[in-house]
């Protein structure tokens, strides 16, 4: 079940769409016929592309998240146009806010919310251009979620959330797809058969079939961020100052979407500080 909802601390031509279980809050979403869009295809949602998309994933998370994020920027990453570099974290874990261009992937305990995980994506002209995934520690303390299992599933399906892929079923009940895309009560398959055999833990088959159709057609422009180029390398100076190297000269096009974007970045945290809207409710995987 999805349920939508306008966010009017954002302004129009900026979106904020999240994703954290069996329900999502789109605001002010554009609507888009369901015949036009592949399977598991979130209400459209993709990054712009010209060509191959590089997309960082700030690390913000704890300890005992830190396997579960790298095994995941692997997985996504053998899609044939997306490679996830993970990179240090640019937030607090606990506001967990976006950066421009990439994906911040934060762990906390962020209380009883009823979601295990929880990603948000932000859009301008009509495409993705920042996303958040939370990973809510205070369900994973509890002996049920605190489990390789759980962590992998959970870790894997909200970075998926960020490509715009949705679940690929969302009956807890029915036999594992063996996709992490996918809810269960038993993502490793091993419990007497309940959910059948197959683990919920990494990406499917199908999941790649449905990036490819998400990511099939070529765009006009492309985020610098998100070129294969666009980070060349991090070198330490004589002088101790650490300086990142930028090789990598955005298209032309890009530069409007580019400048739009923070200054509609800029403008929804002036809104935001003067008008709140409740957060849809969301549950748990």
């Amino acid at each position: 079940m999805h349920r939508y909802i306008e966010n009017v601390a954002w302004p129009r031509a900026l979106k904020c769409a999240r994703f954290g279980g069996a329900i999502a809050a789109v605001a002010l979403m554009a609507a888009v016929p369901a015949a036009a869009l592949p399977t598991q295809s979130w209400n459209g949602y993709h990054w712009a592309r010209t060509g191959p998309l590089t997309i960082e994933l700030g690390n913000n998370l704890g300890a005992a998240w830190q396997p579960y994020l790298t095994a995941a920027a692997s997985q996504w990453s053998a899609a044939s146009q997306i490679d996830f570099i993970v990179r240090p974290g640019r937030t607090n874990p606990t506001a967990c806010n976006p950066v421009y261009g990439g994906v911040q992937v934060c762990s906390g305990n962020y209380g009883a919310t009823g979601w295990l995980g929880y990603a948000n994506v932000w859009l301008a002209t009509g495409f993705i251009v920042q996303a958040t995934v939370r990973l809510n520690d205070y369900y994973f303390g509890q002996t049920r979620y605190n489990t390789d299992a759980w962590r992998a599933m959970t870790a894997c399906q909200e970075i998926g959330h960020t490509l715009g892929l949705a679940h690929n079923n969302t009956i807890r009940t029915d036999l594992n797809k063996g996709t992490c895309m996918d809810y269960t009560n038993d993502p490793t398959g091993t419990a007497g058969g309940v959910n059948g055999t197959l683990a919920n833990t990494a990406p499917a088959i199908s999941d790649f079939l449905a990036l490819d159709g998400i990511y099939f057609r070529l765009d006009t422009t492309q985020l610098p961020f998100t070129k294969p180029s666009y980070w060349a390398g991090d070198g330490l100076d004589v002088d101790g100052a650490d300086h990142d190297f930028v090789a990598g000269i955005p298209e032309p096009g890009t530069w409007s979407l580019l400048i739009a974007g923070f200054g509609l970045i800029g403008a929804a945290m002036r809104r935001a500080t003067r008008r709140r809207v409740s957060p849809a409710s969301v549950r748990a995987i």
